[in-house]
């Protein structure tokens, strides 16, 4: 998102600087243009990226809570049985 604004301003930045420049080619233009276009696909590169690494740390914290759930029925049942060893 952050990298998507920036390169929203950058391409806002170059079209200001070509109207108040006044003449550019139309090689200027297309080379800005592609600028843009890389730019953008850059952006829209780091959304995927972004995406797939917040789905993936999902599924991380759910394992790991998964496993913090196992060790406390672990720990509980041994406390138990430790308990129990106590009274014989």
């Amino acid at each position: 998102m952050h990298n998507e604004l920036k390169a929203m301003a950058a391409a806002l930045l170059i079209s200001a600087l070509t109207v108040v420049g006044g003449c550019a080619s139309s090689g200027d233009v297309d080379t800005m243009s592609s600028d843009i276009q890389n730019a953008n696909e850059t952006a829209s590169q780091a959304a995927a990226d972004a995406a797939e690494a917040k789905s993936e740390a999902a599924a991380s914290k759910a394992a790991a809570e998964d496993a913090r759930d196992m060790a406390r029925e672990t720990n509980e049942k041994l406390d138990r049985m430790f308990e129990k060893s106590m009274y014989k």
